[in-house]
């Protein structure tokens, strides 16, 4: 009898921790749901399938972005990490009304991400990452890809994990721009339909990004728009600076 209570109770105990990683597993996985509305440029949504334009909100709208404006995260514009440091990069980009009021996001698979260091006169040395949302639609299992992403607060951004490790201190600029190359593709691998790159246009950045009213700024936004390109240096601190 005492026994079996005892090996009773450790099959319990067992059952219990599987059904708790279980549920820390599903999660840890959980994607969050949009709460704004959303131009797919192509009219390729985050899993590499087409979507389906649907006019209740948040909207899934599939065609141009004439108006963007480009919107670099205030962790990285307002803060100083030191080398060695994991970096989180964002970008929103959001099509912007013609009364000038915030519309909806913009997901492209243009989207392009380059890291590399920042001479003294200006140039760039060899990139240490370069990456295109296409480039990790169609990929299965894991992937270093740049890519988008939905955060808890339902609003969608381009994200990627800098690791820092292995760098030393100085100035590194961070390329954000939009082009349809090489790594994107004509044809959905998936489905085999013709993507359509309908135009997106930065016209604009957030005026947050260049406010030192708001703080220090340390990560310096910069824009090339007629390009569809914009850009922000951060310097990396030397490891005993911390972060500020």
């Amino acid at each position: 009898m005492g026994g079996d209570n005892t090996r009773n109770k450790k099959l319990l105990v067992g059952a219990v921790a599987f059904v708790m990683l279980s549920l820390t597993a599903v999660q840890a996985t959980a994607e969050y749901s949009l709460e704004e509305s959303v131009i797919y440029a192509e009219g390729i949504g985050f899993d590499g399938l087409e979507v389906v334009p649907d006019a209740a909100f948040p909207a899934t709208i599939v065609g141009p972005a004439s108006n963007v404006m480009v919107d670099w995260s205030d962790d990285i514009v307002f803060h100083q990490f030191p080398a060695g440091q994991k970096v989180r990069t964002e970008v929103v980009l959001h099509d912007i009304n013609a009364d000038g009021t915030v519309g909806p996001a913009v997901y492209t698979i243009t989207a392009h991400l380059l890291i590399a260091p920042l001479n003294a006169d200006g140039t760039l040395g060899p990139a240490i990452y370069e990456s295109c949302i296409a480039e990790g639609l169609w990929v299965d299992g894991p992937s270093d890809a740049y890519s988008a992403e939905v955060n808890e607060l339902g609003l969608l951004l381009y994200g990627f994990n800098w690791d820092t490790r292995g760098l030393a201190a100085g100035t590194y600029r961070l390329v954000f721009w939009l082009e349809k190359d090489a790594s994107c593709p004509d044809v959905n691998p998936y489905s085999g339909l013709p993507i359509v790159y309908n135009p997106v246009q930065m016209t604009q950045g957030a005026p947050g990004d260049t406010d030192a009213s708001a703080g220090t700024i340390y990560g310096i936004v910069g824009y090339d728009l007629a390009n569809n390109i914009s850009w922000l240096d951060i310097t990396l601190l030397a490891k005993k600076s911390g972060r500020k």
